[in-house]
C-alpha cells in the first residue's frame, strides 16, 4: 500500500502522480522529527502540506503554530517569537508568552521563512540548535520542544549565494525538501478540485448542488492559474455568487480573464487569427486580426448563453445583462440560433 494512502490529507485534493509523489513524502516527513522546506509558488497550499505533516506525526495532539514571517513587524519580532514579562519594554504591561513556547511539544510553522528580517536570522539559529530562549524582560531561559517546518515561495539558494539569507540557517531548515508543482503542472486535479470545492461552497451558501458543462470544465483545464489553488477557489466562489440560482455552471458564469484565455487558445488552435492579436492601425483601430478574435469570443459567449437558458431570450437577458433589442442584434450578427 503506497504510503499516501492512510493519510489525513488536511484538505489536500488530486490524484494527480504529482500531487502522490509528494504525499508520499509528507508520509515520510511525518514519521521524522527532521526540519522540513517545504517550497512552491502562491497559492500552491503550503500550509495545508505542512499541516498533514504535523497531524500525521507524533505530535499531533499537540499545537500546530503559524509564524507568518511577512508580516512580522522587525521592532516587535523577538517580542513576538520568545514572549516578554511584564514592563519589558513600553507598553508591557503584563507577561506574554512567545509563539515559540506556544509550539513546545508540537510544530513551529515558518511560512513564507524567506521575508524572515536578517537580524533575526542569527538568533532563531540558536533556537533551533538548542531549543532554548530568553523571553524579553527574563533572566532565566526557557525550553521549547518543537519541530520546525518553513515554507516559501523564493529561491533561498539565491538568497543565500546573495548573502540575504544564513547559509547556516537553510542548511538548518531544508533536512527534508518538498517541492510543490504549481497547477498549471497537474492539470489532471482541476476537475478534482472544481468538484469538491463547489460540492462545499453549496453546501456552506445554502444553495442547489451545480452540474459542470463540459465546455466549464474544459476552460478552467485551458487556463494557466498563476495564483494556483488559491485563485482556483476564489475564482469558483465568485462563480457560484453569479449563479447561485442556476443549475448548471457553463463558461460565462467564469471571470472574463478567464474567457479570454479559453477563446484566444480555440482561436489560436483553430489559426483563424494571426499573430499578434493585439496591434492597432495608425488611427487607433484595432487590426482584423483583433476583431476577429473579439467576434470568435463573442460568437462562443452566445452560444454558450442560448445552450445555458435553452433559448429563453427573457432568461439570456437576465443572465447576460443585455436588453432585449441588443441581444437580438448581436445573434443576428453572429448568425446564432435561440435553438443552439
Amino acid at each position: 500500500m503506497r504510503p499516501s494512502v492512510s493519510l489525513k490529507r488536511e484538505g489536500i485534493i488530486g490524484s494527480s502522480p504529482q500531487i502522490k509523489a509528494c504525499l508520499d513524502l509528507v508520509a515520510q516527513a511525518a514519521n521524522s522529527e527532521a526540519g522540513v522546506l517545504i517550497s512552491g509558488e502562491t497559492g500552491t497550499g503550503k500550509e495545508c502540506f505542512a499541516l498533514a505533516i504535523h497531524n500525521n506525526s507524533a505530535r499531533a495532539h499537540k499545537n500546530f503554530v503559524v509564524v507568518d514571517c511577512a508580516s512580522l513587524p522587525e521592532t516587535l519580532v523577538e517580542s513576538l517569537l520568545f514572549g516578554h514579562e511584564k514592563g519589558a519594554f513600553t507598553g508591557a504591561e503584563k507577561s506574554q508568552e512567545g509563539l515559540i513556547k506556544q509550539a513546545d511539544g508540537g510544530t513551529l510553522f515558518l511560512d513564507e521563512v524567506g521575508e524572515l528580517p536578517q537580524s533575526v536570522q542569527k538568533t532563531f539559529l540558536r533556537v533551533l540548535q538548542e531549543q532554548r530562549f530568553r523571553p524579553l524582560g527574563s533572566k532565566q531561559e526557557l525550553h521549547s520542544n518543537f519541530r520546525v517546518i518553513a515554507a516559501t515561495n523564493r529561491d533561498l539558494d539565491e538568497m543565500m549565494q546573495s548573502g540575504r539569507f544564513r547559509q547556516d540557517l537553510l542548511y538548518r531548515l531544508h533536512a527534508f525538501i518538498i517541492r510543490l508543482p504549481p497547477l498549471r503542472n497537474r492539470q489532471k486535479d482541476i476537475r478534482e478540485l472544481a468538484m469538491f470545492y463547489v460540492a462545499r461552497f453549496c453546501e456552506q451558501y445554502h444553495i442547489g448542488v451545480k452540474g459542470f458543462s463540459p465546455e466549464f470544465l474544459d476552460a478552467l483545464a485551458a487556463y494557466d492559474w498563476p495564483g494556483n489553488v488559491r485563485e482556483l477557489i476564489n475564482t469558483l466562489k465568485r462563480v457560484l455568487a453569479l449563479a447561485r440560482n442556476e443549475p448548471t455552471l457553463f463558461p460565462f458564469h467564469l471571470p472574463t480573464r478567464i474567457r479570454v484565455h479559453t477563446a484566444r487558445a480555440s482561436v489560436s488552435k483553430d489559426h483563424t487569427v494571426p499573430a499578434p492579436l493585439m496591434e492597432t492601425t495608425m488611427s487607433g483601430e484595432p487590426l482584423p486580426a483583433l476583431r476577429e478574435f473579439r467576434e470568435a469570443m463573442d460568437r462562443q459567449y452566445l452560444r454558450e448563453l442560448m445552450q445555458s437558458t435553452g433559448g429563453d431570450i427573457e432568461a439570456a437577458c437576465r443572465l447576460s445583462g443585455l436588453s432585449r433589442s441588443r441581444l437580438y442584434g448581436l445573434l443576428k450578427k453572429h448568425e446564432v440560433s435561440t435553438s443552439n
